[in-house]
């Protein structure tokens, strides 16, 4: 049982290593590709938190980004998430270093389908396959 916790604590750290490159990727993708794709995901994922249905929200978010411009560009969109979840989740962001780490804590009607619905819907979209798939431009 220790084994596989280990191996998908492993599999989960190499994932949000890989997500930092994800980042770079998007800096990749040209203005109005990435702004499209954008705005695709925040209304993907508005609807799926409408369709949750969530009652209760807590936790914390930390995170930090080296270069300050991708920094204001990231919590420009937190900008519009943050009147719904200010009394929930603490969002910490910090200049300097590049992490991100936390522990958020989401109560609700989540259902699997919807979720698989979410990711059918944001799969459709060449650019974000392109992102997320084949690691961008660089094809890992």
């Amino acid at each position: 049982m220790k084994e596989i916790i280990g191996k998908g604590k492993k599999i989960l750290q190499e994932k949000l290593r890989s997500f930092k490159e994800v980042l770079e990727t998007v800096k990749e993708l040209s203005e109005e590709e990435s702004r499209e794709m954008i705005a695709l995901v925040l209304r993907e994922t508005l609807r799926f938190l409408k369709t949750c249905r969530i009652r209760k929200a807590k936790g914390e978010l930390y995170f930090a980004i080296e270069d300050p411009y991708t920094m204001g560009q990231v919590l420009e969109g937190l900008t519009l998430f943050y009147p719904l979840v200010q009394d929930k989740i603490r969002l910490v962001p910090e200049f300097g270093d590049s992490y991100y780490y936390g522990k958020i804590r989401i109560e609700g009607r989540i259902r699997l389908i919807h979720l698989l619905i979410l990711l059918v819907r944001l799969l459709k979209n060449k650019q974000f396959r392109k992102l997320v798939l084949k690691g961008g431009k660089h094809g890992k």
